[in-house]
């Protein structure tokens, strides 16, 4: 974290305005010119990229031989790796320029490194010669590369793998133990990182500006098998999953009788029955109810024509309602009492293939689901579905729910809910021929021993694979880079906390496909302000921290068209620098090859965004050099092996081990640091604090760091607001309301914007205190930002779209009024708007005020970019 410069730079960014304010839009793009002015984080950050030796992980943070380094890095995808080499010079001068310092190499094999070979199997020369020459550019411009080996390889025929409609997506989970799935993926990382790049002279396992390796991205037994996506695995790799099943419960129990006697002991009988009307005899108003709403088309009514002879239920949905699970049919009334079993079973079909859901959820507020959750498939043939779940807590008016009904006909038979349901071993079933089944997703009908024998199963699997992949890259292939295995959430804590760093995802208001997935014409996000919500996406990725182990977030983003984006990287910089994280990448760059675009390019691009731009020299400042303080204080919430174990014992699900869910609120990470301490006694200097009481959870509106730099305040509902006011960087995000901004000596007075809604960040370059010494400030000032005709529909309930309406060149910029009074005499400062590479383009006045020097942003300017000059 180099802190030989400062700067002063304000970044002002508001997405949105209110009715009266008179904005303007103007074209503007950020130039792909790199003069050294004050935009240019290269010329006054450190680029150390293969410089000082190795990235090496020391105890919970990243070093190399100069000391102490964290990374601002960003996303290249598919053919945005593999650019000519006038493309990779120019790109990777531009993201030096911006503050970047590490790319991650993303989507690599899904199927540009493979070009013209005639599989999956084989890396085209060609495409890995563009790869090892960007590599190269990006060292020159010290920016650190890392390198993801599986993200979306999906075998086919071509490798020798059959059924692939049936496999998981892009083969994840199950390459955490198909044997041949596994070899392949050592194969292609000895051919990637042993090969000598021919520009950088060094193999990729030995460069080191190669300072990261992923193995696999959101990839893990226990998130698949979660997801329901080993359902429906075909042979031969059921069969492979089944026998490892089997030889791993034969190596704890030797024998099919000692197997018999540990899962018997507790079966449970099924109980009377709970549901009424589950025959169908009468019309289905009798005993269930329909929901709607003024957009839902459905009929429903029970006729003849079941199975057996029996009535069926039949619901005909023309038209689906405002949100996905509407129509919804259920049942209510019916009492749940925490950790009993119940089982749900009923017939059903549809006219054509359909996916609907099905829950056991609370029929009042604030409705959530009591332990069931299932996403079942249907087509014309009958099927039975049977779940046995536990309750997860007692309630006296649960309701079964089958909703998610998109248009087309379905029918229903032989509703039935009772309690109990749980079994052990079945007379058939023997480890000595292979034949005990796994459990499928959900599946609570067998007793807790076997149960929890399966969850122990899937962790021992998963550890295997993860640690014996790390092992191969450090021990085989000498890989002196980090190694990481996936994303937390996705596979146990304590797995992958035995590699050599912790790394997690988020993304505030992801977008939303009610049909298809990534259907380009059906889609929204939520039109949402993270600054309305304390903590959301940044506390839930701080109660994922490991103690003691160097912490990155791979992936962050606040996708367009969110009016709200700009907030989303300088927030994520301030909080992540609290926290003391040691990474953070805005996901992405660049989806393609096509990097100087004139206008947005969809939902997680930035490369032509001037609203993220601009903030991105504020953010390095923020996070790579430091200017936030790391929090005084760490609370960690304790989680031992056993611990971890229990709790997936319980909730089947690694997603669930946060601190949240073991004694710290993770919105304590807005006041101190938080984590999860994964050793066995605890650590020494830190303590665990207790989730606050619901209803003083409810009255804190306002959050101030214990470095006292930070502050969340959302006293105003539906206005909430963030500052960071360090020495060297002042930031504010959030709605205005009237309200006048002191940030240290310096006051921010933000004029009629479209939402009434503003960032603004200030960092210092050649002082050490903002504002009141010698140095320049450079002023950027963003606000709503759309392309040229962009259409943009509102769908209500803060949903919007664009669909396929995404418009056209040249990108429009919304000018912003404000005011900043700097605590200097006007005549020591200069004021100059800045053109789109960054250079000076004219001079602007300077007012007074009090004797203070007031500088004035104006829509009249049409730039993004001003910088002021402190004599």
């Amino acid at each position: 974290m180099n802190a030989r410069l400062a700067i002063g730079l304000l970044v002002l960014s508001c997405s949105a305005a209110c009715p009266a304010a008179e904005a303007t839009l103007f074209p503007f793009v950020v130039s792909y010119d790199s003069p050294q002015n004050a935009t240019n984080v290269s010329a006054w950050l450190e680029r150390p990229a293969g410089r000082h030796g190795f990235v090496r992980a020391e105890s919970g943070y990243f070093a190399t031989d100069a000391g102490p380094i964290r990374f601002w890095g960003t996303n290249l995808c598919f053919e945005g790796c593999f650019p000519d080499r006038e493309q990779a010079e120019r790109v990777a001068a531009r993201l030096a320029r911006l503050g970047v310092n590490c790319v991650r190499m993303h989507h690599m094999d899904n199927s540009s490194i493979w070009g013209n070979s005639p599989n999956k199997l084989t890396i085209d020369p060609k495409k890995l010669d563009r790869l090892d020459y960007l590599i190269y550019q990006l060292k020159q411009h010290g920016v650190y590369v890392n390198l993801n080996l599986h993200v979306s390889r999906w075998f086919g025929d071509a490798e020798g793998f059959t059924g692939r409609d049936q496999r998981p997506n892009y083969d994840k989970g199950l390459d955490n133990f198909e044997p041949r799935m596994i070899e392949i993926q050592k194969k292609y990382a000895r051919d990637l990182l042993t090969h000598v790049n021919p520009y950088t002279k060094t193999a990729c396992a030995q460069e080191p500006a190669v300072a990261f390796v992923e193995i696999s991205n959101e990839d893990a037994l226990f998130a698949v098998w979660g997801g329901g996506q080993l359902d429906r695995l075909p042979e031969p790799y059921a069969g492979t999953f089944r026998k490892l099943w089997n030889a791993w419960l034969q190596k704890k129990y030797g024998t099919t009788e000692k197997l018999l006697k540990a899962w018997n002991a507790s079966v449970q009988p099924l109980g009377a029955e709970m549901l009424k009307g589950g025959d169908l005899s009468k019309p289905p108003e009798s005993a269930w109810q329909m929901e709607r709403d003024p957009k839902t088309e459905v009929a429903w009514s029970t006729a003849s024509g079941g199975q057996e002879g029996s009535r069926l239920l039949r619901v005909s949905v023309k038209r689906q309602g405002e949100v996905a699970w509407r129509p919804q049919f259920s049942q209510s009334g019916l009492a749940l009492k925490k950790g009993s079993a119940y089982t749900l079973a009923f017939q059903a079909r549809a006219d054509k293939p359909q996916q609907i859901s099905v829950n056991c959820m609370m029929a009042h507020e604030p409705w959530e689901r009591l332990g069931l959750s299932a996403d079942l498939d249907l087509g014309p043939e009958w099927r039975p579905f049977r779940f046995t779940f536990l309750a997860d807590r007692d309630d006296p008016n649960a309701r079964i729910t089958v909703s998610s009904l998109k248009p087309g006909t379905y029918e229903f038979a032989g509703f039935s809910l009772r309690p109990g349901g749980i079994v052990g071993l079945e007379e058939s079933q023997r480890l000595e021929d292979s034949s005990v089944p796994v459990l499928r997703r959900g599946e609570r009908n067998l007793t807790a021993p076997a149960r929890d024998d399966f969850i122990d199963f899937l962790w021992d699997t998963e550890a295997e694979y993860w640690w014996g992949m790390h092992r191969y890259l450090k021990k085989d292939l000498d890989v002196r880079a980090m190694v990481s295995g996936t994303q937390m959430g996705y596979s146990p804590a304590h797995v992958q906390a035995e590699l050599d760093y912790v790394d997690a995802h988020s993304y505030w208001q992801h977008p939303a496909f009610p049909g298809r997935p990534w259907d380009a014409r059906d889609w929204y996000v939520r039109n949402l302000a993270l600054v309305n919500e304390p903590g959301g996406t940044l506390s839930r990725l701080a109660a994922t921290r490991v103690a003691g182990k160097p912490y990155t977030v791979s992936e962050y983003n606040h996708p367009a068209p969110i009016a709200y984006a700009a907030e989303g990287f300088p927030m994520i910089a301030a909080i992540g620098a609290l926290q003391g994280w040691d990474g953070v990448y805005s996901f992405a760059y660049s989806h393609n090859n096509r990097f100087e675009s004139q206008r947005l390019d969809g939902f997680f691009d930035i490369k032509s965004d001037p609203t993220r731009l601009v903030h991105m020299p504020a953010c390095a400042a923020l996070f790579v050099r430091g200017d936030v303080a790391v929090a005084t204080k760490t609370l960690l919430a304790p989680l031992s092996r056993q611990a971890e174990r229990r709790k997936l014992h319980e909730t089947q699900s690694a997603w669930t081990l946060t601190t949240g869910s073991l004694g710290v609120d993770p919105q304590v990470a807005l006041l101190h640091a938080i984590g999860l301490d994964l050793g066995e006694q605890g650590r020494e200097g830190t303590s665990a604090v207790p989730a606050p009481a619901k209803k003083d959870a409810e009255k804190r509106t306002i959050y101030v760091s214990d470095t006292g730099q930070l502050r969340w305040d959302a006293s105003q509902p539906g206005a909430g607001y963030f500052v960071a006011d360090t020495p060297r960087t002042k930031l504010f995000t959030g709605f205005v309301r009237g309200r006048q901004f002191k940030l240290g000596e310096i006051v921010l007075r933000i004029g009629p914007t479209r939402l009434d809604w503003a960032t603004v960040s200030m960092v210092a370059i050649d002082g050490e205190n903002l504002g009141s010494k010698p140095g320049r400030v450079l002023i950027a000032a963003t606000g709503v930002v759309q392309n040229t005709g962009a259409q943009l529909e509102d769908l209500g309930g803060n949903r919007v779209t664009l669909r396929n309406r995404w418009g056209t060149e040249p990108i429009l910029c919304e000018g912003i009024p404000a005011s900043i009074v700097l605590p200097v005499a006007p005549e020591r400062v200069r004021f100059y708007p800045l053109d789109a590479a960054g250079n000076r383009r004219g001079v602007a006045a300077v007012a007074a005020e009090d004797g203070r020097a007031k500088l004035q942003l104006s829509p009249e300017h049409k730039t993004l970019w001003y910088e002021a000059e402190i004599r």
